[in-house]
């Protein structure tokens, strides 16, 4: 399926579960943000600013620009809060550029480039559900980090985001 309302769907559960371990991660100890860890990672901070980083990226590709970036670990904010403001309006450009396109618009190919050298080229409908994808497969670290804190990591399945949704 490649219609907008679904793809918009998928984004509304990853902006979601994204941020309840925002929430989470925001009520750690002190030091515990950057603290380093034995994750591809490294840490809470590099991985959260991982996400605005490949997304920054592949925003770029989908609008035919270059996105400057030369390493997946670039840290843009150093504290939480402006991090999330980030990522919030790159949530708000996402949104925007699904809404704005058309059913032919979805199917197009877009060129890409990415940081370590591969080029390639995608369906736009595939290059946004891998940033729906992307997202989930990197919360699984968050979890493991969460792990390591010692804490429990918050439960993001699908089920309990439309329990949410629905109870709000």
């Amino acid at each position: 399926m490649h219609d907008k309302s679904y793809l918009l769907s998928l984004l509304d559960y990853n902006i979601w579960a994204r941020d309840l371990y925002y929430a989470q991660v925001d009520g750690l100890p002190d030091g515990e943000l950057a603290k380093q860890r034995p994750s591809i990672m490294n840490s809470f901070l590099v991985l959260l600013n991982h996400f605005l980083v490949v997304e920054k990226v592949w925003m770029a590709h989908l609008k035919g620009r270059p996105h400057g970036f030369d390493k997946l670990q670039t840290v843009l904010h150093e504290d939480l809060a402006g991090l999330q403001a980030a990522q919030h309006d790159m949530d708000r450009e996402i949104r925007g550029y699904i809404e704005g396109l058309s059913e032919e618009e979805l199917e197009q190919e877009v060129s890409y480039e990415l940081i370590g050298g591969n080029k390639g080229r995608l369906p736009r409908y595939m290059i946004l559900t891998h940033l729906i994808m992307h997202g989930a497969f990197h919360r699984g670290y968050i979890a493991d980090m969460m792990g390591q804190v010692p804490a429990r990591p918050m439960p993001q399945d699908i089920p309990v985001w439309e329990r949410a949704v629905r109870e709000q």
